[in-house]
């Protein structure tokens, strides 16, 4: 089972598109597709003809700890075309965070629940909330890949930081690191403007850029009015062939990732203990090398609060990684550190920034780049 998120937090990116029409083309593919409506504002069931689902038998219905409103994924699950189904929304999950304020583990609930359940899918691709939330928490967490949509507007960055560092964080706090794509969306070609803004996610996003591009297409808003997906409404379209792409991307990447870790199985070197206690050589005793202080520092005038998370520190966001403010708007933090490399990052107002004063960098799993400091 692949788990897949399509967020952003930006409106009108193409994100609930994104979702019904690569979860269609998937299933033409002939893999089975759940798709899960994550947003209250249920776009993607509308989008895909589940206008007027029962509403006892939604999402709500599944992450719900009410032990009478609660339901088997099963009961909730709607055929909308072959090989394709989804789990609608309802706006009673706008209030499903409150209901889970205090219940240990609640960021991992969808993840657990679609764990628990054989429920014979390929792929599940969920449509996140346009939010930063709950929701979208518990999505990524439940994700192996994140798909970002990017439409070709001037504010298209705006926001993306602190989606990667919402994902960051689930790193750092339960050791998850979903892989992390930008999809191009709303591309007209006939504009320069078009190409600018897309030279520019390019180069923020570098080969975690996906190669195919949504383009400006009318038949993808045709079907949405529709209730349809444009596989369904016209296959011939550019919309249809676009989403074809990106869906066989998608399976490609997944086929990629399997033959690595099938190579990487069986090249891998024999565990140590499984050597003859003879026949293990205890390697020579080198003194500890001596240690030294290094300061951190970034500019950040008008920030209430930033901290330094690294390797050096175990990326934990707390007091003792707090930064000082000083008079001239910089902040500061001195360690003292054994000489090797470190990977950190600021997290300045709750985005994670990369430290501007050092060129030095290194891709991370998340698709980004951490700062390197070598001592």
């Amino acid at each position: 089972m692949n788990t897949i998120a399509i967020a952003n937090q930006k409106g009108g990116c193409g994100k609930t598109t994104t979702a019904i029409n690569v979860s269609s083309a998937i299933a033409s593919l002939g893999k089975r597709v759940l798709l899960i409506d994550l947003d209250p504002q249920s776009h993607a069931s509308f989008g895909l003809g589940a206008v007027n689902p029962p509403i006892d038998k939604s999402i709500y219905n599944v992450l719900t700890d009410n032990a009478e409103k609660r339901r088997l994924i099963s009961d909730c699950v709607i055929n909308v075309a072959q090989n394709l189904d989804i789990i609608p929304s309802n706006i009673l999950l706008s209030t499903i965070e409150q209901e889970l304020k205090d219940t240990e583990g609640a960021v991992s609930k969808l993840h657990e629940i679609l764990n628990a359940n054989q429920i014979g899918y390929d792929y599940i691709v969920i449509d996140c909330p346009p939010s930063l939330g709950f929701l979208t928490f518990n999505a990524l967490r439940a994700a192996e890949l994140v798909i970002v949509p990017i439409d070709m507007s001037a504010f298209s960055l705006m926001g993306v930081g602190k989606l990667l560092g919402m994902i960051e964080l689930i790193k750092v706090k339960i050791n998850h690191a979903p892989r992390v794509k930008a999809l191009a969306t709303i591309f007209d070609k006939r504009l320069k403007y078009s190409q600018v803004i897309f030279d520019e996610i390019k180069a923020f996003f570098k080969e975690q850029m996906l190669e195919t591009v949504i383009r400006m297409n009318v038949a993808l808003k045709k079907a949405a009015a529709k209730g349809v997906s444009v596989i369904q409404f016209d296959n011939k379209s550019n919309g249809a062939l676009d989403h074809t792409a990106l869906a066989q991307e998608v399976i490609r990447m997944k086929g990629a990732d399997e033959f690595k870790k099938a190579l990487a199985e069986c090249t891998a070197k024999p565990e140590e203990s499984a050597l003859p206690e003879r026949a293990r050589i205890p390697a020579p005793t080198t003194p500890e090398p001596a240690e030294g202080e290094i300061t951190f520092s970034i500019s950040a005038p008008t920030a209430k609060e930033v901290y330094i998370v690294g390797d050096f520190n175990h990326w934990k966001i707390n007091d003792e990684s707090r930064l000082i403010r000083l008079e001239d708007g910089n902040w500061e933090k001195r360690f003292t550190l054994s000489p090797g490399k470190y990977r950190y990052k600021f997290v300045v107002d709750g985005e994670w920034l990369l430290d501007t004063r050092n060129e030095e960098k290194e891709q991370n799993p998340f698709g980004t780049y951490d700062s390197v400091k070598k001592l």
